[in-house]
């Protein structure tokens, strides 16, 4: 029966997504799909999903896949009749007996979004359709249901938004146009080891140690050379 439930869902997985795709690409209308949203300025503040669309299209897969299914139902798929007996020594030997399938229970069909970051000021969304499907296997000497899962992206949008005048890089360090004007910020110091006290980036064997505090040893050995009128470490730290 594993080898029948392999073999159905893999047939009904590339039927499914055969029928959305060839559906997306002769009714495409994902630019109706999108009602975006714009604020005072004339900016993309954000968008939803047009439901009249929505329902649209989820109709139309769930009669797709439907279809589909009753399609490849028909055609003949066979394992050897050790495989149908659940037997490990003589799997691969016998006569082989058919497999049918059969579309049982309703097929559900989601219309979702997921979106991720593509840059600084930039959000790449995802548009797919999840179809849930349940089948039966049939075989000469059982049944079993089985559940068939695949999602098929349908369209991508990129949403730009403004450019920051400047953003700080992994080591705190502005970075931008009008990075000169970006308030100082201090990193926090990272304990290394053999107790050295380093900066973010900074090599444990570094010469110049600058991370190393007034008095305390340095990493190359002996003191780094602290003045007391300079003030106290933190405010060293934020000078840098």
């Amino acid at each position: 029966m594993n080898i029948a439930k392999v073999r159905v869902k893999q047939v009904a997985t590339q039927a499914i997504n055969k029928a959305i795709t060839d559906q997306v690409a002769h009714k495409s209308e994902a630019d109706k799909l999108i009602d975006w949203k714009m604020n005072a300025d004339g900016k993309v503040s954000g968008f939803m999903l047009n439901y009249a669309e929505h329902i649209s299209i989820t109709s139309e897969t769930v009669q797709t896949v439907q279809a589909a299914l009753s399609e490849i139902k028909h055609i003949p798929e066979h394992i050897p009749i050790g495989h149908a007996l659940g037997s490990a020594i003589i799997s691969s030997f016998g006569p082989t007996v058919p497999v049918k399938f059969e579309p049982v229970g309703a097929t559900k069909v989601e219309l979702n979004t997921r979106e991720r970051g593509a840059g600084i000021n930039m959000v790449l969304v995802e548009v797919y359709i999840r179809v849930v499907a349940e089948v039966s296997i049939i075989i000469p000497f059982d049944t079993e249901p089985e559940v068939v899962e695949t999602e098929i992206p349908i369209s991508y949008l990129l949403v730009v938004g403004d450019v920051p005048m400047y953003y700080y890089d992994g080591t705190g360090k502005p970075v931008g146009d009008s990075a000169a004007q970006a308030p100082n910020i201090s990193v926090p110091l990272q304990q290394g080891a053999g107790g050295v006290t380093a900066k973010p980036g900074e090599s444990e064997g570094g010469a110049a140690d600058e991370g190393a505090l007034p008095g305390e040893p340095s990493a190359a050995g002996g003191h780094s050379n602290g003045d007391s009128s300079q003030g106290s470490s933190s405010i060293q730290l934020q000078s840098e």
